[in-house]
């Protein structure tokens, strides 16, 4: 039942215009990023741009508009059946509302990760059409040889999809005390913006899901610079407070579904 409520989703995602909208968007504005980084002449030869680093910068400004892209669908995922009123309809079959919250949270999760993995894949693609994949090279000397720094990219972009888990559960429950898709896409966008704000102004804003979704590719960007791609006490704790939020948010969107009065 999940994975026909799953299939479900996915064709009515496609059958809308805006998620082209927003994934043209996506891919333009790391392409301008990469190209912008790609040539520009560098000042001295301490500032030339490796090939990781040039990929990490171009996913890092993507992934600021995919947290955005993420927050509407989500928010639009049970508003916008509540303001078409096929929320009912859903209802009447004979589908579980825990079901019903599953298929729409795995939904979201693998829309975000599948835009993840297509941004990667287009960056790793205009890094080899600009400066090309090579060894990290600083003054003549070898830095980093390529393939040791390939590991890190894939484990740089597994944590970065792992960090999104909790910003779909955000999303979704935000949506679900909404009939009208319009003020749950606002609301959830400006909750987002504030939430990313409050993680570098407060002193537990470590604690907030948003504030560690940049960590690796800023670790990744570091690697492009020479600087080894470490396990670190702050990736550690990054990975606790995303599962743990996504349990807390995915459980307290389920809770919320079941005890709707939405056949009234």
């Amino acid at each position: 039942m999940i994975l026909e409520l799953m299939r479900q989703e996915a064709t009515k995602l496609a059958a809308q215009r805006y998620p082209y909208l927003l994934l043209a968007a996506l891919l333009a504005l790391q392409v301008l990023r990469v190209l912008t980084l790609a040539f520009t002449p560098p000042e001295t030869a301490l500032d030339v741009v490796s090939a990781p680093q040039l990929w990490a910068e171009g996913l890092g400004w993507a992934l600021r508009l995919l947290v955005f892209v993420v927050l509407v669908q989500g928010a639009m995922a049970f508003s916008q059946e509540f303001a078409l009123g096929t929320a009912k309809t859903v209802l009447v079959l004979p589908v579980r509302r825990r079901d019903w919250c599953l298929a729409k949270l795995a939904a979201l999760v693998l829309l975000a990760w599948a835009l993840l993995a297509l941004l990667a894949l287009l960056g790793a693609v205009l890094v080899a059409l600009t400066i090309g994949w090579s060894d990290v090279v600083r003054e003549g000397i070898v830095l980093r040889p390529l393939a040791e720094y390939w590991r890190a990219l894939l484990l740089g972009l597994a944590l970065t999809g792992l960090q999104l888990l909790p910003l779909c559960a955000f999303a979704l429950l935000v949506g679900l005390f909404f009939s009208n898709a319009g003020a749950a896409v606002g609301v959830a966008v400006l909750l987002g913006m504030m939430l990313e704000s409050a993680g570098g102004l407060l002193r537990a804003g470590h604690w907030l899901f948003l504030y560690h979704l940049h960590r690796p590719l800023e670790l990744l960007t570091r690697l492009g610079k020479g600087i080894p791609f470490t396990w670190d006490e702050a990736l550690h704790e990054g990975i606790a407070v995303s599962l743990a939020w996504f349990l807390v948010l995915g459980g307290a969107a389920w809770l919320r579904l079941e005890r709707m009065d939405i056949g009234s």
